[in-house]
């Protein structure tokens, strides 16, 4: 349900031609600035005589030079560009920037287990960077080492205001902290856009150390005690409407009208017992009237949220995922980010060269991906046709942004094959064709992109306004169909990946499933039935990849209808990182939708159902949160080495021993099976994109089934996104409540961005969501705003038959 100060706003930003405003007012900075100091110790530039606590003394280390202020204190400053890349860099720039400059201060052991908050005082002076990013680290020598195997532990970024002191509170209660041994300060040289002076300098004022009443947790399923735990954005109608805490004093609860004491709903409290704990259960199913509702159970109440259709619930959010999208163009200039970017990234094939700019940045790294880019075109096309009947406004500017995307998947194909498919970036270059900071882009002649792309050009050739661009896309998908035909007939799966690529981790079967698609896509479009007859071949071998008998658990019952990475049966379908679950589904309710009366309808209806009934059967073990649990895991699949290496980028042998490790802090099933609620996975963690992917699995099948509980298990990946998970926090910043800074180190804080997703901490099998922001769990993910867009679509459909 839109609120007329966001109206204000959309309309404020041009119809998104300005990125909206951050409303920081809701954000959990916000909250921790208002938190009582039970006890405090200053770290610099005082000290207390404690033994856990000494003065810092401080040394340079990286770029840069290392002096001091007329007050004595550190200042630490650089250029905004080297003349050269840092020692180990890539000789040609691939994904690197120009070093880090950092201050590090040495302390002998120190036990900081009495504190559980640190404050520091910051000021930036980056001459028009876009973003002032700076770093904290630290590491520890105690019972748990920090940084970890993967350095992802013991590193806090933070989006600073330039040019002004900045206060940060930084949340230290899960910091392993027994023995400190380092802290260090510092930031990324990430070279020069657009309006970038030649300087960066960074003041370090004061470090305090704090204890303040805990008021949320980090890790673990129990959220703080008190503490209502919902779907911020709202609650469907039709669908299952709960909440939950670990406790609550209360023996009943009200449903209250915002703005008002007037009950519209009372019910009593439950506790309940699950395998992750016991929770005090708020259900308001039965209730079923829209509007903007809180709910009170004694002194505790919640904000306000919206009961309605998706296009009440979810329609805020859809305007701030655009906004994100938006903000994330490459080779355009952003108000108040940066101008047009990346002209000197180029790509070359057979004497003819482009700027391979446009489409979206795929991250906080201002990297490119064009897989990602061509997902999100489709799922603003996906969105845009559900809102066209009611929001005009929302349509139109939809499409305008998908035509963005189009104008990048046009650009990069080089007409035989071959495209322009990646570059790693994380930083900003010059615009100059020739200079040290341009970089190549990535140029391949790969199947499975081509047969992807081909998919998604037909499929929006169907919904283009535009009858030139669409006759024109249409065309390119049958000549890229046809490239990947020809391709796939010479190697088969036998096509190296390439490693950095977002199809990287592809599996046998779900190439397949993609191909499936892309046919029927074509057959759709153009009625030539040789695309039906390679669609149904390509999903006969899905078929034969999907668990239809079903595997025997040891409580007596079975499980069935998930997927494995080929016929084979050896190794589970799973996705750790990137995600593409939903392609199964769409192929298959794309087929049986096109071939109705074809001899093996009935069997990919089937599949379609029994796919339906192993979602319904994860959903119980993350009950009562809607997260749906990431699968099954065989305790052998490590053992295939070159499915486990594709599955998993930057190990080494450790993690074929953690494997076993994380298995075990599952659920087991069977002696030969073990239940994962979040994935198996090591450096890259995160489940965002999984849940996403997941949850327009569930809606592809439970719309063409017709299935409410389904489409209530799709819907909650929403829910647990913004604020329906342990930490009470909305994962979309700027929708709901306390919603944290994310790792967006280039381009700063965007309504709407979304991150990588939780994680978990080690090998466990808990939701780990501490406040230190770092990659890959808290980098902001374009490709994530997609799936949200592509996810609601199908709620609005749902709707719009009902």
């Amino acid at each position: 349900m839109m609120n007329e100060s966001l109206w204000r706003d959309i309309r404020q930003s041009g119809y998104l031609h300005r990125p909206l405003p951050l409303y920081g007012d809701r954000s959990l900075e916000q909250e921790q600035a208002r938190e009582t100091i039970l006890h405090a110790a200053a770290l610099f530039p005082t000290a207390i005589e404690e033994a856990s606590v000494a003065g810092l003394i401080w040394e340079h280390r990286g770029a840069g030079t290392l002096s001091a202020t007329s007050e004595g204190l550190p200042l630490l400053g650089s250029p905004t560009v080297m003349p050269a890349w840092p020692i180990g860099a890539p000789a040609d720039g691939d994904y690197t920037n120009f070093g880090n400059a950092w201050i590090a201060a040495s302390l002998e052991r120190a036990n900081w287990e009495s504190f559980n908050r640190m404050t520091l005082e910051l000021r930036p002076d980056f001459q028009g960077v876009p973003n002032a990013y700076v770093m904290i680290q630290f590491r520890n020598e105690g019972a748990i080492p920090i940084p970890d195997l993967y350095e992802r532990e013991g590193v806090h970024g933070v989006n600073l205001r330039n040019q002004e002191w900045n206060t940060i509170h930084l949340n230290i209660q899960e910091l392993p902290r027994d023995a400190i041994t380092e802290i260090a300060i510092g930031y990324m040289i990430n070279g020069k856009e657009r309006a970038t002076g030649d300087t960066m300098e960074l003041r370090l004022r004061s470090i305090t150390l704090e204890q303040v009443p805990v008021s949320s947790v980090s890790k673990g399923w129990l959220p703080s005690a008190g503490t209502i735990i919902y779907s911020q954005s709202g609650y469907s109608l039709h669908g299952t409407k709960t909440a939950f805490a670990s406790e609550l004093a209360a023996a009943a609860f009200h449903l209250k009208r915002d703005g008002e004491e007037e009950i519209a709903y009372s019910g009593d409290i439950r506790m309940i017992e699950t395998a992750l704990g016991s929770f005090a259960l708020l259900d308001f199913t039965p209730f079923k009237q829209e509007g903007r509702y809180y709910l009170q159970a004694g002194d505790v109440r919640t904000e306000s949220f919206t009961i309605g259709a998706a296009s009440s619930v979810w329609h805020a959010s859809l305007w701030k995922a655009l906004n994100f999208v938006f903000c994330e163009r490459c080779g355009y200039p952003v108000p108040g980010i940066h101008g047009a970017c990346h002209a000197d990234i180029t790509a070359s094939h057979e004497g003819s060269m482009i700027s391979f700019n446009g489409g979206w940045h795929d991250a906080g790294d201002v990297s490119q991906q064009l897989i990602q880019s061509a997902e999100v075109t489709a799922a603003l096309f996906e969105m845009a046709e559900q809102v066209k009947a009611q929001d005009e406004d929302l349509y139109l500017r939809l499409l305008e942004e998908g035509e963005w995307g189009i104008d990048f998947l046009l650009k990069t194909r080089f007409g035989d094959g071959y495209r322009a498919t990646s570059a790693g970036m994380t930083r900003w270059t010059d615009g100059r064709i020739g200079g040290m900071d341009d970089a190549v882009a990535r140029v391949h002649n790969q199947a499975y992109e081509n047969f992807y792309c081909a998919g998604i050009q037909a499929d929006i050739s169907r919904k283009l306004p535009n009858a030139a661009l669409s006759t024109r896309l249409l065309e390119a998908a049958k000549e890229d169909f046809d490239f990947a035909l020809e391709e796939y007939g010479k190697h088969g799966f036998g096509q190296k990946p390439t490693f950095w690529e977002h199809t990287y981790q592809t599996s046998e079967s779900l190439y397949m499933a993609t191909a499936s698609w892309a046919a029927t896509m074509l057959y759709n479009t153009t009625k030539e039935e040789r695309y039906a007859k390679h669609a149904a071949s390509f999903i006969a071998y899905v078929q034969r990849s999907q668990e239809l008998d079903g595997i025997l658990l040891d409580d007596g019952t079975a499980m069935r209808g998930f997927l494995y990475r080929n016929p084979d049966k050896r190794v589970v379908q799973h996705f750790n990182h990137q995600a593409r679950e939903h392609l199964y589904m769409q192929a298959l309710v794309a087929i049986h939708q096109s071939q109705p009366e074809h001899t093996e309808a009935d069997s990919w209806l089937a599949s379609i159902q029994a796919y339906g009934e192993y979602v319904k059967k994860l959903a119980a073990y993350t009950a009562p949160y809607p997260m749906l649990a990431s699968g099954l895991y065989h305790i052998d699949e490590h053992l295939d080495s070159r499915s486990f290496n594709l599955q998993h980028l930057l190990i080494d042998e450790q993690a074929l021993a953690d494997y076993s490790l994380q298995l075990q802090a599952g659920v087991r099933l069977n002696a030969s099976f073990y239940l994962r609620r979040f994935p198996v996975w090591f450096s890259f963690r995160g489940n965002n994109a999984i849940l996403l992917s997941a949850g327009k699995a569930a809606s592809a099948a439970g719309a063409y089934l017709n299935d409410q509980e389904l489409l209530d298990i799709a819907e909650g990946q929403l829910r647990w996104i913004v604020g329906c998970n342990p930490f009470g926090q909305s994962l979309m910043h700027g929708e709901g409540y306390r919603y944290a800074q994310q790792y967006s180190v280039l381009s700063g804080e965007m309504t709407g961005e979304l991150p990588v997703g939780v994680q978990t901490f080690g090998n466990e099998d808990e939701p780990y969501w501490p406040q230190f922001n770092n990659a890959t769990y808290k980098e902001v993910w374009t490709g994530n705003a997609g799936k949200w867009l592509s996810l609601a679509a199908d709620l609005y459909a749902v709707d719009a038959r009902r």
